[in-house]
């Protein structure tokens, strides 16, 4: 369903902007193709398959007259584009050759890996050039996306207690298709008295490709009957670019990163019924950013994305991490099993302005008690935290640092609890029954610190200061029950209970009396809702 809007922006001169919401019409069908065909020898084995996906569309195009709009198609100015056409999903297809296999050199030097290699392509006439000045570049985006993937591992055990093996995988994604600037009529944009400016503006597609290799290096040592130690190393190099981009322009804010780890896990089965992990891990990312690349915000192309100059997204910033990890498995009796396992990490980014710094740390309860070989229950608890400290500046620019800095820290709770059964058995073997409840309450916590404005607290302006908790409970109860008929068919019931109570500021300023003069107020409510649902499917296996 397009929303597509005829006014201007509110962000630019204050003006509302007027929509048409119009339904998009529907009709395609995916094909898919599987074709496998598998070796088998008295040291090795081999599959080599074919995967196809092909995705038709019975529509290309979706043409309207806007309500908003009068004026002749080859009009200039207020009330032009009274008939507008925009393009449907368009057809594409995907082909994929697969190769996987495995080689034993002798009993204790082994090797497996796998290659694949695809096609994407996606090329459907566009759609008439009505909002084009001058036309459209090509007639078709002609896309194509290459992927090439490969992955080996060796492993080796000539020690009793040593087990030494070695990973490399790689991946890329690589975007052939053309880049071409595509001129075009920004209908959204006003002068100060409300009437199109019929500026043509020149956008410009920036075919994305990545790749990543990783290597990863380990040894499982056994130190006594029960103790194992792992020493495991791994290190993962990205690239990003895109082809041919018109213009010449940078289009990624990293172009290339890199991470090494080191991790250490000891194992230790203390008793026949109580087993025991932990486990630390250090890991660097070192990251280049480009602080001179554009990105298209908007009507414009933006320098280092909009962003003040110093400012570094933290999935693109060097990072250094430290993990802790530890678990403990009892086995209470035969039939009740208990489990706890707890995480810790701490993230440090190196960037002048963005995340500074993270943490998160989790901690998970479960049980099972099986009363009998056919039936069991379960129940667990979980709670997670999570916390990040960023640091922007309220002046400055993309190429001036700011000099006004302002501090934000956001927290995250989850709580989450859970109880499930399953009944196998009944009614002479036929009747499964499972059933599972669930409880989860999720909190976030917004502040923020301009150390440079004191009155940013005040009621009139706001701008500082801990906003309310952002909240939801879900519940939700799961009944299904599974009846076999024979062999080769079953009927399965279900019914679903879920109710969803949330608060949320945000809506504060949907109320009514709330919302600037200039826009209507739609008194939308935070989602508070219950669903309930019954399901009937029958099912059968051809043989």
């Amino acid at each position: 369903m397009p929303l597509i809007g005829t006014g201007a922006p509110s962000a630019l001169f204050g003006f509302h902007e007027a929509n048409n919401i119009i339904m998009n019409p529907t009709s395609y069908k995916t094909d898919t193709f599987n074709l496998a065909l598998n070796w088998v020898g008295d040291k090795g084995h081999l599959t080599g398959g074919y995967y196809g996906s092909i995705f038709r569309d019975d529509y290309n195009s979706l043409t309207w007259q806007s309500a908003l709009a009068n004026g002749p198609i080859t009009c200039v100015g207020a009330g032009c584009f009274v008939t507008n056409t925009m393009s449907t999903a368009p057809d594409n297809s995907l082909h994929q050759l697969n190769l996987t296999g495995g080689y034993a050199f002798s009993p204790t030097t082994k090797l497996v890996g796998g290659l694949s290699y695809g096609r994407n392509t996606q090329n459907d006439s566009y759609a008439s050039a009505l909002m084009q000045p001058g036309g459209l570049p090509q007639s078709s985006l002609n896309g194509k996306v290459i992927t090439t993937h490969a992955d080996l591992k060796l492993t080796n055990q000539t020690a009793k207690d040593l087990v030494l093996s070695a990973g490399l995988k790689y991946n890329e994604r690589d975007n052939r298709t053309a880049s071409n600037a595509y001129d075009y009529y920004n209908i959204g944009r006003t002068n100060v008295a409300g009437i199109p400016n019929l500026t043509p503006y020149a956008g410009v597609n920036t075919p994305y490709s990545n790749k990543k290799t990783q290597l990863e290096l380990a040894a499982d040592y056994r130190l006594a009957k029960g103790q194992n130690l792992r020493l495991a190393y791994e290190r993962e190099d990205i690239k990003r670019w895109c082809n041919n981009v018109v213009g010449g322009a940078q289009c990624v804010a990293s172009p290339s990163s890199n991470e090494d780890k080191l991790g250490l896990t000891y194992r230790l089965k203390a008793r026949e019924d109580v087993s025991l992990n932990a486990g630390y891990t250090y890991a660097k990312r070192n990251a280049d950013f480009d602080h001179a690349f554009a990105a298209d915000t908007g009507t414009y192309p933006q320098v280092n994305g909009g962003d003040r100059l110093g400012y570094v997204a933290y999935p693109y910033a060097t990072r250094t991490q430290d993990l802790v990890k530890a678990g403990v498995n009892w086995q209470a009796t035969d039939k009740l099993d208990l489990g706890l396992s707890a995480r810790y990490a701490n993230d440090d980014y190196d960037a002048t302005l963005g995340v500074q710094d993270g943490r998160t740390k989790g901690i998970n309860l479960d049980a099972t008690y099986s009363y009998n070989e056919n039936s069991s229950v379960s129940a667990y608890a979980s709670w997670q935290n999570g916390e990040r400290n960023l640091l922007n500046g309220n002046n400055g620019t993309a190429t001036v640092a700011p000099t006004n800095i302002w501090s934000n820290q956001l927290k995250d709770d989850s709580n989450a609890i859970g109880i499930s059964t399953r009944h196998r058995g009944l009614m002479g073997g036929k009747l499964e029954i499972i059933g599972d409840l669930s409880y989860s309450l999720d909190k976030s916590h917004y502040s923020t610190q301009v150390p440079y404005n004191l009155n940013c607290g005040l009621a009139t302006t706001l701008t500082c200061g801990d906003t309310p908790d952002i909240k939801s409970e879900l519940t939700t109860l799961k009944l299904t029950g599974n009846y076999k008929v024979d062999k080769s068919a079953k009927v399965a019931l279900g019914y679903i209970y879920q109710k969803l109570s949330s608060s949320d500021y945000f809506y504060n300023a949907e109320q009514y009396g709330y919302t600037p003069n200039r826009v209507m107020p739609t008194n939308l409510q935070a989602p508070n809702y219950s669903v309930n649902v019954v399901t009937a499917t029958y099912i059968y296996m051809f043989k």
